[in-house]
């Protein structure tokens, strides 16, 4: 018993000179910041406790942290609204830690006071380690933190040392910011190197470009958005013959679009070019939109006639080749809405017209069909095997 005792007192002797070789400062500090020297009654403001506690290899300072969570702590005559526990940070000798209490004043008797944050305890304990995992813990202690005033519709409390108001930037705030920072470091790399790819496809694109010649113009719009806008004009020529009967405008709109539709069941090619920003038939054209999201203004238009549509009939019966009976429907069609527009009695016979508009709407859907993407590779195939030999006139 009496060699137990004498080890102790050594140990207690070796602790309390290696505590007063390491605890030379205080092995805690702690201090108040408020993000505003003066409130109203009912204003949010924050309090920022910080405290800074010695750990070295020797000895490690253990803080009762659970009385200082947001949820416990209560600073009379303010209203503690909730908080946050920032991340700790840790130097050589010493580890911060910071809680922030959102908090308000709700008082009738403070207007032009000081109001004080009251005393705050704060218990801890000093370990110290005197050989491998093992350590001696001292007794409990109390740090006792000063109150620190607040000024209620004032500039600034009567004991304060300076009239500017403290930085509000707590631990929390440099933890997200350095986040924040990683995060857009991260994508500014991830944009860089998409950039660095646009690049690399847009001078492989110039260098094709200038390497292999340009055969064919490019197309503005597709076949099947034409033949869309073809169904969509056809559709209110008819109801506005419906309402008010047919007109020399309407005839001019009906066979430009019937042109279109007979030059593609002829199999030839319609043109089309930028329109103009106004205006839905100009010069005999049907007027499209394509493209995305708003769509450019295309003129198409078709130079197919009653002509044109009796060599191609007389070429498809040479070859031993039924041409589509709708081709030659069409070119009746043709020859009488081109009749009455240009005739000269001036006269618009109303059921040879609508018989006219009937066939074009009528074929319009073998047409779509026939401009699907496997009909027009079966019917390239076909061609290559036996050689296309049209010539079509402009």
């Amino acid at each position: 018993m009496k060699r137990f005792i004498i080890t102790l007192a050594l140990v207690a002797a070796t602790s309390s000179a290696a505590l007063a070789q390491t605890t030379q400062t205080d092995p805690l500090q702690c201090w108040w910041r408020t993000s505003a020297g003066a409130i109203r009654v009912g204003e949010i403001f924050s309090a920022v406790l910080t405290c800074a506690v010695l750990e070295t290899d020797a000895v490690t300072v253990v803080v009762d942290q659970s009385k200082l969570e947001p949820s416990v702590m209560q600073f009379a005559p303010f209203e503690v609204l909730g908080g946050i526990h920032g991340a700790d940070l840790r130097t050589d000798a010493r580890r911060f830690f910071q809680y922030q209490y959102r908090m308000r004043l709700i008082a009738e008797n403070q207007f032009g006071k000081d109001v004080a944050l009251p005393e705050t305890k704060i218990s801890y304990r000093v370990q110290s380690h005197v050989g491998d995992k093992t350590s001696i813990e001292g007794r409990d202690q109390t740090y006792l933190l000063p109150a620190q005033s607040v000024r209620v519709l004032s500039l600034v409390p009567g004991d304060a040392t300076d009239i500017r108001d403290a930085s509000a930037e707590t631990f929390a705030d440099i933890d997200q910011r350095a986040f924040r920072s990683n995060l857009f470091t991260v994508v500014g790399g991830v944009l860089f190197s998409l950039a660095g790819l646009l690049a690399l496809l847009a001078v492989v694109r110039v260098a094709a470009k200038f390497r292999t010649p340009v055969l064919v113009q490019d197309q503005l719009i597709s076949d099947a958005t034409i033949l869309r806008g073809v169904g969509r004009e056809f559709s209110a020529v008819r109801r506005e013959r419906g309402s008010g009967g047919w007109t020399a405008d309407l005839v001019t709109r009906a066979l430009a679009t019937l042109r279109v539709a007979a030059t593609y069941a002829a199999g030839g090619h319609v043109g089309h070019m930028p329109a103009a920003l106004e205006g839905t038939i100009e010069d005999g054209r049907l007027i499209l939109r394509a493209g995305w999201p708003r769509g450019k203004r295309i003129a198409v238009s078709g130079a197919m006639t009653q002509g044109a549509i009796t060599r191609e009939i007389a070429r498809a019966a040479v070859k031993g080749v039924t041409s589509g009976p709708h081709l030659e429907a069409l070119g009746q069609a043709l020859t009488t809405m081109t009749a009455m527009q240009y005739g000269r009695e001036g006269t618009l016979d109303d059921s040879a017209l609508d018989e006219a508009l009937a066939t074009g709407v009528a074929a319009l859907g073998r047409l779509k069909f026939e401009q699907t993407w496997f009909m027009k590779r079966l019917a390239a195939r076909r061609l290559a095997s036996q050689g296309d030999t049209r010539a079509w006139s402009r």
